[in-house]
């Protein structure tokens, strides 16, 4: 992992699965998005606002996602997974995210998440209190 991640508070290490990988002989795009997605939840579980979806009335839904794809994986490798707040503007969390591939010591793909705070039970934005902002950003 080396120096790569430091700034990250969340760093989840993952294996790449045989069955991540597509007919190319790579992992697929679509897979580094899902491990965006599991750090995400390591950091909401690091911050102690993982709840089950299923019992949720407001709390993050994903509006956006990008990812900069920097070197292919492949199997047999492990990844470093880092999620970090990068900013809250209003009702959107904006997560910054890094993955590091073991086998090449070097950072293979970058991304961003947006995630809007949302009132499920009336669909639509809720407003993030000062005291969650604050849990958010230490």
């Amino acid at each position: 992992m080396n120096d790569f991640l430091n700034d990250y508070p969340v760093v989840e290490e993952m294996p790449i699965r045989w069955g991540d990988m597509d007919a190319r002989g790579h992992v697929n795009n679509t897979i580094y998005l899902r491990y965006f997605e599991s750090s995400r939840i390591a950091l909401f579980r690091a911050l102690h606002l993982y709840e089950e979806p299923t019992q949720v009335s407001v709390g993050p839904i994903l509006s956006f996602q990008s990812c900069n794809y920097k070197a292919p994986l492949t199997y047999p490798d492990a990844i470093y997974v880092g999620a970090k707040i990068e900013a809250i503007e209003g009702s959107k969390i904006i997560i910054n995210h890094s993955i590091v591939s073991k086998k090449q010591n070097r950072v293979v793909a970058e991304g961003e998440a947006h995630l809007v705070w949302y009132d499920y039970e009336n669909q639509k934005r809720a407003s993030i209190s000062d005291k969650m902002k604050q849990k958010l950003l230490k």
